[in-house]
């Protein structure tokens, strides 16, 4: 089983910051990126409690997994069962969501601000493939 890890970004950030001035120009960037490879971080952990509830002895869990196939790729979770194979591509995204039927699209509402985003989708077919809202 390959376990879920804070992401190295995520520890080089905090690493940056520690050595950083407070005033530093840069600083609100790391701030930003920090705050974004720890939100998809919560997200794959949030992710991770559920599946932790399916029996060790029948699923094979995989985080992060980075594989070559002409290039290399990487899995947010893989999941293998004796009937099945599962790849799980975690969106952490706040806020309420509309999508527009028949688009590529959708909004975002978060803070009483609306922000068009593109939905995340099966790039090789371009349809959604699994979309949880929770």
């Amino acid at each position: 089983m390959l376990e879920l890890i804070v992401p190295v970004q995520a520890e080089q950030c905090i690493a940056l910051l520690r050595r950083m001035p407070k005033n530093h120009p840069v600083r609100p960037i790391v701030e930003k990126d920090l705050r974004l490879w720890l939100k998809g971080y919560y997200g794959e952990r949030n992710v991770a409690y559920h599946l932790s509830f399916l029996p060790e002895d029948e699923y094979y869990i995989f985080h992060g997994l980075r594989l070559k196939d002409k290039k290399f790729f990487q899995m947010d979770v893989l999941l293998i069962s004796s009937k099945f194979a599962l790849i799980i591509e975690v969106k952490n995204i706040s806020g309420t969501l509309k999508f527009k039927k028949g688009s590529n699209l959708m909004t975002r509402e978060l803070n009483n601000l609306e922000e068009g985003m593109d939905i995340p989708f099966n790039r090789s077919k371009g349809i959604i493939s699994n979309l949880v809202i929770g």
